[in-house]
């Protein structure tokens, strides 16, 4: 499995999170509706932040996008930044959304899937 890579930094700027376990909702002709989850673990989604320091590594990045990650379809190793555990993560849809520079400094946004918390 790919490792993301040191020189990009991932971080969860703005912070989101969102924790689905695929609740399935009946609703009925009288009284509560019924719900039941049918995930044990949930898929938590992230909206999250890439810093590159460079135009090289911005482009490094994409690139190891297109070949490690079969264009962003593939899962990669991460520490995530607020408990620093390491878990298996993906790019939703494979996408990056990259800004308009800063000086030297790149920053996309993206949103990162993992399995569990």
């Amino acid at each position: 499995m790919a490792t993301w890579p040191t020189y990009a930094k991932l971080i969860v700027a703005g912070y989101g999170e969102e924790a689905d376990y695929g609740v399935l909702r009946t609703e009925m002709d009288n009284g509560i509706a019924k719900q039941r989850s049918r995930f044990s673990t949930p898929i938590v989604t992230r909206d999250a932040t890439v810093i590159a320091k460079s135009l090289a590594d911005k482009q490094a990045l994409d690139a190891w996008i297109a070949s490690d990650l079969a264009g962003g379809a593939a899962w990669f190793a991460w520490i995530e930044p607020l408990t620093k555990n390491a878990v298996q993560a993906r790019l939703v849809g494979g996408k990056l959304k990259w800004g308009e520079p800063q000086g030297p400094i790149w920053q996309a946004t993206c949103k990162i899937e993992t399995l569990g918390r």
